[in-house]
């Protein structure tokens, strides 16, 4: 086993010394395109020094080596950045999840956190929405209550409860019914959403399947209220969320950054 396992170790390490020299030829035939480029503006801008008639046409040709010379560098400083990651990885170093070209990097929203009285009116509507629909959550087993809302593309509010049932799978969290709700009257393209519970210990945020739910119905990066609700001996007072409670404001991306994608 341990014979296979060196012979293994061996085959990757020869296919990456391959990739690298294949890396390094593309990167010296860009580099002598780059300097033919380069002579060949140098020739055009003396020519160009002397008054002639058709020095627009000129002006208008050095602005297009310009472009071309611009898309060959680049090429080339990704070129140059891939092999110092390579040469990085073979030394033993950790690279950068964030500069890894094997992932997405989708522009998030920045992730904060903000007194009830300071969020925006759009999100303490969700707040508040998602509030009211945990007062119908059907959690006799663990008691665990939680509401959510969704704003839709059209500007529509749908909120919904967890429910549980006795065999556990059938149950259902509050994003999925809340999203299931608008889903199922045409929206499928959300703007912001909310969620709250009550836990003594912190905030609430979505289970692992909601973040992956939510995530197939949003294009850009939407905002995610996350909310304290009162305790028990608290439910019935007003108002529910006082104006110096934390809210966290997250996102989409923030809470599956490195969700499923494709299956293709």
């Amino acid at each position: 086993m341990s014979e296979k396992r060196k012979l293994l170790q061996q085959y990757m390490r020869n296919l990456n010394n391959l990739q690298d020299e294949l890396k390094r030829k593309e990167l010296e035939k860009k580099m002598k395109e780059l300097e033919m480029l380069q002579a060949k503006l140098a020739r055009r801008q003396e020519q160009s020094g002397t008054k002639c008639a058709g020095g627009k046409i000129k002006n208008l040709r050095q602005k297009k080596l310009r472009k071309v010379l611009g898309k060959y560098m680049m090429t080339l400083e990704g070129f140059l950045c891939e092999l110092a990651r390579r040469e990085a990885r073979l030394n033993g170093d950790r690279g950068r999840a964030s500069e890894s070209e094997n992932l997405p990097h989708p522009r998030m929203l920045e992730e904060y956190t903000v007194a009830f009285c300071a969020v925006g009116e759009d999100g303490r509507e969700l707040l508040e929405a998602a509030l009211r629909a945990r007062r119908c959550a059907y959690a006799p087993y663990s008691n665990f209550k939680v509401g959510a809302a969704f704003r839709a593309k059209c500007g529509r509010i749908y909120a919904g409860c967890n429910i549980e049932n006795v065999a556990f799978t059938p149950g259902n969290c509050a994003e999925r019914c809340a999203l299931a709700k608008g889903i199922s009257e045409g929206e499928k393209k959300y703007t912001a959403g909310a969620v709250v519970a009550y836990h003594p210990d912190g905030f609430t945020t979505p289970c692992g399947v909601c973040r992956q739910f939510i995530l197939e119905f949003v294009q850009n990066d939407i905002p995610i209220y996350i909310a304290k609700a009162p305790p028990p001996e608290q439910e019935n007072c007003i108002p529910s969320i006082p104006d110096e409670a934390e809210v966290l404001v997250t996102s989409a991306f923030h809470l599956l950054p490195h969700s499923f994608t494709s299956f293709e």
